[in-house]
């Protein structure tokens, strides 16, 4: 079992639909899973398109760490995390 799984189970989710799940680590990186693609990347700027809805994460100098079809890492100074 996961992490995210463990934490799913402590806070009885673990039979909702979750779609995405987001771990901001103090600022300095974001651990995204659930990502359908990628919309737009820049230093201060990118998106991901989730399953009903997109991510947009704000900061400096981001940088995407680690990608694969459904998760990813951004690691810089984050400023916000928005749902849109």
């Amino acid at each position: 079992m996961s992490m995210m799984e463990e934490i799913e189970k402590l806070m009885q989710l673990a039979n909702s639909s979750i779609n995405y799940r987001i771990v901001n680590l103090g600022g300095k990186s974001v651990y995204v899973e659930g990502i359908k693609s990628v919309i737009s990347f820049g230093e201060e700027n990118i998106r991901f398109q989730l399953k009903k809805n997109a991510l947009s994460i704000t900061g400096s100098n981001l940088k995407v760490k680690y990608l694969d079809k459904t998760s990813c890492v951004v690691v810089g100074d984050i400023l916000g995390l928005n749902l849109i």
